[in-house]
């Protein structure tokens, strides 16, 4: 007979990183070196690609590589950015679907900060390439790297218009799945610009497998997403990932620090916020650790919960740390739901709130007077519509009679009239 195992006192985020490190597969033939990567990336330029001219190379990543690209004249010609699948993931057949449906993701929906994909095609070896419009935006990693480390509002700000882009994505069932410094452009006024989807639409569990998981992998990836068996991303996904850029356009840093393979980014605890950037508010703080919770049921569930906080902050009120607060049908009322970190006293109630009723809330007698007014409200708008139709019946009575006896006093003036 077997001994009871001894009650483990580890910590659920230390479990669930366990979990997710033990999926984790031996690195896959398509896991080339970034030098390898940027060579493969640097013999494209200078390519003519569906009209477009491939120009400087803008950055490689665990995917793509992206480069200026032109096309047409010198005078009119039209400017883009082209994103060409690199290395042998170009000639995998599901990696090259999975790539395209991902790119055209964006234009599902239409938004003012988001550049979707205008265009496609194949080079010469069969690897997929798309197009976007060109951008003046720089990436958040440049700019947080010339200027250095934002203010709190800027951040803010950042967030706002990130979140006001994704919660119309998510409206229409699409997710970013791939949210980092570099596919977030802050423009000279200081717009932002959201770009480079990388989750196609409709997917199912373990959709993507062992293509491109676990190789897009990088700092900004949620622990849940950090394994090659990982379900595809969700709303939460893009709510972590956004919560990481704003610790790092604040602190310069990454949230779980230097940790870079797949093992450490599913183990690496997160850095408090105020150990990084010791200026930032405690709304700011609280804001941030909240969607960077490792458990996704601990953390925003949605850009629209998300953003209601960001506004809050801003406002420089305390954020409410509320899962989802999605919209109420027209008529319905529910109470705000319980904090996330207190989720286990949800159903306790105190016996004075059994007691009395709860603010907001109304008793069966206060419930039927905005019915009665409502009543008379109707009444007497029902009774001013059929006075304005008796006086204006009344006017146009009068002056028919008027007329007829006109017409018995004066016959010839009428006649004369007539003629």
């Amino acid at each position: 007979m077997s001994e009871p195992s001894e009650p483990s006192d580890k910590s659920p985020h230390s479990l669930l990183s366990e979990k997710l490190a033990a999926a984790l597969p031996p690195p896959g033939p398509e896991a080339l070196r970034n030098e390898e990567r940027a060579q493969l990336a640097a013999q494209k330029v200078g390519l003519t690609l569906k009209g477009w001219r491939v120009g400087r190379l803008l950055g490689v990543g665990p995917v793509s590589a992206a480069y200026e690209a032109t096309r047409g004249s010198h005078d009119g010609a039209a400017r883009g950015v082209l994103r060409l699948l690199v290395g042998p993931l170009g000639k995998n057949e599901r990696a090259r679907g999975l790539f395209v449906r991902a790119s055209y993701a964006a234009s599902r929906f239409q938004h003012p900060r988001v550049l979707a994909v205008i265009g496609d095609g194949v080079d010469d070896e069969g690897a997929p390439f798309v197009v976007r419009p060109w951008s003046d935006g720089k990436p958040l990693a440049d700019v947080v790297a010339e200027s250095g480390p934002m203010t709190e509002p800027q951040a803010l700000r950042l967030a706002e218009q990130v979140l006001d882009a994704l919660e119309i994505a998510h409206a229409h069932g699409v997710v970013h799945g791939a949210i980092s410094p570099t596919n977030v452009l802050v423009t000279p006024r200081g717009s932002m610009r959201l770009c480079d989807f990388s989750a196609p639409p409709g997917m199912t569990p373990r959709s993507e497998g062992d293509v491109l998981a676990a190789l897009r992998a990088t700092k900004w990836t949620p622990p849940e997403r950090c394994s090659t068996s990982a379900d595809p991303p969700t709303e939460a996904c893009d709510v972590w990932s956004l919560g990481a850029i704003m610790y790092f356009a604040v602190s310069r840093l990454p949230p779980r620090g230097d940790a870079a393979s797949l093992g450490d980014l599913a183990r690496a605890p997160i850095r408090p916020i105020r150990e990084s950037a010791p200026s930032v508010s405690e709304g700011f703080a609280a804001l941030i650790e909240h969607a960077l919770a490792a458990d996704p049921a601990l953390r925003y569930e949605s850009a629209y919960a998300m953003l209601g906080d960001v506004r809050r902050v801003m406002a420089g009120r305390k954020p409410k740390l509320e899962d989802a607060q999605r919209p109420n049908p027209s008529g319905s009322y529910t109470g705000p739901p319980p904090h996330s970190s207190r989720r286990h006293l949800s159903g306790a109630r105190s016996e004075s709130s059994v007691l009395q009723p709860a603010m907001g809330t109304s008793t069966g007698r206060e419930s039927v007077r905005p019915r009665h007014s409502e009543w008379k409200g109707n009444l007497a708008l029902i009774l001013a519509i059929a006075t304005l139709v008796g006086v204006a019946t009344f006017v146009m009575v009068r002056e028919r009679v008027e007329e007829e006896r006109m017409q018995r006093a004066h016959p010839a003036r009428t006649s004369d009239t007539a003629r």
